[in-house]
């Protein structure tokens, strides 16, 4: 699902607290088409597509003291991240599947503008990196947002990865169902009483509950 649109006060709030949060990443001022600066802003998107909800990648406030929501973005550096279709097909090339998102321009109380990308959990399979990058992107890495720290990294521990498996089963578990419904396969969790079919569902919801667990 796309995360929700973050307002100028819900960022400034956010910010005022002096360090990143897991769903919010932040990058100093920079172009779309510098290569360098691309691989590092596809390497945050890969991490908040991998996440719950997605994410916020904020392009324009220095990362080293975010309460100071500085120095926000040229209007050049601003025109290259504005124009969506670039954008898209820059970071296509470092992410498979290509990260889903949406692009604001976001003014700040300090005078400051930004660019908020917003970005989409996957829709089926976890992003993994397409290409690598020198020092900054590995290819066919899982890149994510650990609990422990608000910060993007490469899978390395099984909880990490855990989690990301689980948003992915529960994808494909809604995907089986949703089919079934269309192909006019009804069934209930519950059990159904004296109508009858009690027995089957919850011979079903066993079934589900084993598979879930496997």
């Amino acid at each position: 699902m796309l995360p929700r649109r973050l307002t100028a006060e819900e960022l400034e709030s956010a910010l005022s607290v002096g360090y990143e949060g897991r769903g919010v990443e932040l990058k100093g001022p920079g172009r779309s088409d510098d290569k360098r600066f691309l691989a590092k802003i596809a390497r945050a998107a890969l991490s908040m597509g991998n996440l719950r909800d997605g994410g916020h990648v904020v392009i324009g406030i220095d990362d080293g003291s975010p309460q100071d929501m500085l120095p926000g973005l040229g209007e050049d550096e601003l025109a290259t991240w504005l124009a969506y279709d670039d954008v898209s097909g820059r970071l296509a090339v470092y992410c498979d599947p290509p990260v889903s998102f949406d692009l604001a321009r976001l003014p700040l109380s300090t005078g400051a503008s930004v660019v908020v990308v917003q970005v989409y959990e996957f829709a089926d399979i976890p992003h993994l990196c397409a290409r690598d990058y020198p020092d900054v992107l590995r290819a066919g890495a899982l890149y994510v947002r650990p609990r422990k720290m608000p910060e993007t990294a490469e899978v390395a521990s099984s909880v990490e990865m855990r989690e990301v498996l689980d948003l992915a089963a529960e994808k494909r578990l809604r995907a089986y169902i949703e089919m079934a419904e269309r192909a006019g396969v009804g069934f209930s969790l519950g059990d159904s009483g004296a109508g009858g079919g009690g027995a089957e569902n919850k011979q079903f919801e066993q079934q589900l509950r084993r598979g879930w667990d496997d």
